[in-house]
């Protein structure tokens, strides 16, 4: 499939190629990613907005396979898929963070209680009971309601709403179902000419924060495995959010490059993407280590890393 962007003996070449592989496979499979999305969730200048920075991240990519054919992407479509998510996640939590929140507490109930399950159809993400499993999910949840359900336990609370619907149902569904419940409330979602209102944004500023980001990034490849790892599997942004994502978004790193730096590969950084940032604990039992060594080795990280700071700091002086 890549053959013909590797093997192009021009930048003309290297154009045409890349052309046809986002015309012919990128955008294809994103768009249909996308509208697993229900309406509502993603508005059209959303989804352009986002097809636009993907098309972006991607031929990014790609340029780089041309330009270094010994690292190539194993699974094109995976990568891509992997890659879609990723930009949908940050976009949504940041749009949503309350409903993004609920959604990965549920997503955790049903990955890690054995009475139900979550898996994947051409519909989207399907949650039920275990023995449901592979079935598809009923689309008709008009007038089912939890209001009566917002006192119990998570997991009862889910088990009644099975029960009462008697068949899969749509993650999202679920969610639009406990958030109406538990009324969580989401701030209006900030325009872009609200954001330039409040907090004005100019070329320079955000050049500012790329750099400071690039340079933070070039010295955590510089420190040791271990603390690499504790440092970036619970790295936050000034809200307590995964900031990695904004590492990805702003074309600092790729997401393997990322997965490269922790320490694991593309998969699984994709499986413990929505849980990011994560607990000591739990980072600790992913690299073999107690919790304390954890805290330990990550604050080892940030004085290292304010040392290359500083010297920096020293040399341009």
């Amino acid at each position: 499939m890549l053959s013909s962007l590797v093997d192009a003996t021009d930048e003309g070449a290297c154009e045409r190629a890349l052309e046809e592989l986002v015309v012919a496979r990128v955008r294809p499979l994103v768009s249909r990613i996308l509208r697993r999305y229900r309406a509502g969730v993603l508005s059209e200048h959303d989804v352009e907005d986002l097809m636009s920075a993907i098309d972006m991240r991607v031929v990014r990519r790609l340029r780089q396979l041309a330009a270094t054919p010994s690292s190539p992407i194993a699974v094109f479509d995976d990568y891509v898929a992997t890659l879609t998510y990723n930009v949908v996640y940050d976009f949504l939590r940041s749009r949503y963070p309350e409903r993004v929140r609920l959604k990965n507490r549920l997503r955790y109930l049903f990955t890690h209680d054995p009475a139900f399950a979550l898996w994947e159809t051409d519909q989207g993400t399907v949650c039920g009971i275990e023995e449901w499993r592979g079935r598809s999910a009923t689309t008709d949840v008009a007038g089912v309601a939890m209001k009566m359900l917002a006192r119990r336990r998570t997991g009862e609370a889910m088990r009644m709403l099975f029960e009462r619907v008697d068949a899969p149902l749509l993650l999202d569904d679920v969610v639009n179902i406990a958030a109406e419940a538990l009324t969580v409330a989401e701030p209006a979602p900030v325009t872009a000419r609200d954001d330039h209102a409040h907090a004005p944004s100019t070329p320079e500023s955000e050049l500012i924060v790329q750099q400071e980001l690039r340079s933070l990034w070039e010295g955590v490849q510089q420190l040791p495995p271990n603390q690499r790892t504790a440092l970036l599997l619970n790295l936050r942004d000034g809200e307590g959010h995964n900031a990695l994502g904004l590492v990805v978004i702003l074309g600092i790193a790729t997401v393997d490059d990322v997965a490269d730096a922790i320490g694991i590969d593309v998969e699984r950084l994709s499986q413990i993407w929505s849980d990011l940032p994560l607990d000591d604990l739990t980072i600790g039992g992913m690299v073999g280590v107690t919790r304390q060594q954890v805290v330990n080795l990550r604050k080892s990280a940030r004085e290292r890393l304010a040392r290359m700071k500083a010297k920096r700091s020293k040399w341009r002086s």
